[in-house]
């Protein structure tokens, strides 16, 4: 709290200016016009001063022009009225105590980016006319989430853009005012006040078996939609066939904190893909396009086939939710959404991802407040995950890269070789290369660190000791021989083409 004391020090012991510059103090407090955040994230040595921002501004910052705020333009204030640097005027009171008379705040660039994001999306819409609108059951959980509901439920129904919805709030045991909250909102809501913090699957699973709707709308409480999106993503559902589920594309906010800027209005989910991770963390799920700035380039505004949606914002035909148990409980809070996607994949249903559904994710949620038990969950999740989907994943992912889909994965095959150079390895490493896989020959028989990255080894040397080798746990083994070595996962001797005919072994061998 800033005292008089304060201000008496800041102006060297000189009353009448410490009294002068409190009254600005509390007078500009009162008009709202100083924006504290954007000061200390735009001039960050004030925040490592300690010092209060709007002090800093009425004693340094008015006199070295800079912004109280990204919407006050400062350079064409004191371009309109000069008598403010002739007398040494604070521009910030100066504007105050005339009245705001003759001129007009700017719009903050990151409102105005924001708007131009969700102006030219609707360019995009198709705004579906339904002959009957199917009921959308939409399941939000929340845990001392006022400050997002608030903002989830700003003219929630305009934004529907569809009218056929009911919503039921699975509440977990919030502290704040939610619930009130809730209850106070003129929209058909139904709530499931729970007395503990309940899993992600569990508090879906429990809103699911009441609802009335044809399908289930998944939506974080920490959403804010955008106009047409439920239009979007239900009629993207009847228009396609054999749709297991639609995802929508999700836009980080603005954030005001430095540690987070560099994200603002960028893509956070459009579709998911995996990558191999360290052992034992085989398969990592991984948001495609994640932190592009490209919201509308033409690799993320069409809709698509995907391996998985994310649960952040999921419509699901409510009798294919039931009829693959719904979310899997063992989980908590991770990999229950793509899970659920894996078990459409297998039973032949297509995950959707459409872009034009748009959303901004701020991504803030309370999950678990204990960070260790956190981090023991997300181990228990990730382990149970592998066990039951590592077997697929790894040959999906494998025969993915050998044919270059890129529908499970972006990543290219990476092939190391074990061998001195000769011509039929040089061949052989020419060959792969013109397939555009990625490959490293490894010179040095002692050499068993074959890293991370590395999905098939090649060696044409039998005193290699390959029981040594440092890698991931599912390395493909494969030794140029004609006779059979059980170390090795193949063996095949030299011949034409071996290339190809390695990994037609490779792709019959696991698809």
């Amino acid at each position: 709290m800033v005292t008089f004391n304060d201000f008496l020090i800041k102006s060297k012991f000189n009353m009448k200016k410490a009294k002068l510059y409190q009254e600005s103090y509390y007078k500009i407090m009162e008009s709202g016009l100083f924006d504290k955040n954007y000061y200390i994230n735009a001039y960050p040595h004030i925040k490592k001063s300690g010092m209060d921002p709007l002090v800093h501004y009425l004693f340094y910052g008015a006199r070295e022009h800079k912004r109280p705020s990204p919407t006050f333009n400062l350079k064409r204030y004191l371009r309109e009225y000069p008598e403010i640097e002739k007398n040494n005027l604070n521009p910030l009171i100066h504007y105050i105590d005339n009245n705001n008379t003759g001129f007009t705040l700017d719009k903050s660039p990151f409102e105005l980016r924001r708007e131009k994001i969700i102006d030219t999306n609707k360019m995009f819409l198709s705004n579906y006319e339904f002959e009957s609108e199917p009921l959308v059951s939409i399941i939000i959980l929340n845990r001392n989430g006022l400050e997002h509901l608030q903002r989830l439920f700003d003219n929630f129904d305009e934004k529907t853009n569809y009218s056929n919805y009911e919503i039921i709030v699975v509440d977990n045991a919030s502290s704040d005012e939610s619930v009130s909250f809730l209850k106070s909102l003129n929209l058909p809501i139904t709530l499931i006040e729970n007395s503990e913090n309940v899993s992600f699957s569990k508090g879906n699973n429990d809103a699911a078996n009441i609802a009335n709707g044809d399908y289930l709308l998944l939506l974080n409480n920490d959403i804010e939609p955008t106009y047409g999106w439920l239009n979007e993503m239900v009629g993207c559902m009847l228009n396609n066939e054999n749709v297991g589920s639609v995802g929508a594309k999700l836009i980080f906010p603005y954030y005001e904190d430095m540690k987070n800027q560099g994200k603002s209005y960028c893509i956070q989910h459009a579709g998911v893909k995996f990558r191999e991770e360290r052992t034992p963390y085989i398969y990592g799920p991984y948001h495609e396009n994640m932190f592009s700035t490209l919201i509308f380039s033409s690799d993320v505004n069409h809709q698509k086939e995907v391996i998985s949606n994310t649960a952040a914002c999921l419509l699901v035909p409510k009798d294919l939710y039931f009829e693959f148990g719904g979310l899997d409980e063992t989980y908590f809070y991770g990999y229950e959404d793509i899970d659920f996607a894996l078990k459409l994949y297998q039973n032949n249903y297509k995950s959707i991802f459409n872009p034009f559904a748009l959303l901004f994710h701020h991504e803030s949620a309370t999950r678990v407040e204990d960070e260790d038990k956190k981090n023991q969950l997300n181990y228990e999740n990730i382990m149970y995950f592998l066990s039951k989907w590592g077997d697929l994943l790894f040959k999906k992912l494998l025969v993915d890269k050998i044919e270059q889909n890129h529908f499970f994965t972006d990543k290219k095959i990476d092939i190391s070789i074990i061998s001195k150079n000769d011509e039929f390895i040089s061949n052989l490493v020419k060959d792969l290369n013109n397939m555009d896989f990625n490959v490293k020959i490894i010179p040095n028989l002692n050499n068993f660190d074959i890293g991370e990255d590395c999905d098939i080894l090649i060696s044409n040397d039998k005193n290699y000791d390959v029981d040594k080798i440092v890698s991931r746990l599912n390395l493909i083994k494969v030794l140029i021989s004609s006779e059979n070595d059980s170390r090795y996962d193949i063996c095949l001797d030299k011949c034409e083409n071996y290339s190809d005919k390695l990994m037609d072994i490779i792709k019959e061998e696991y698809l």
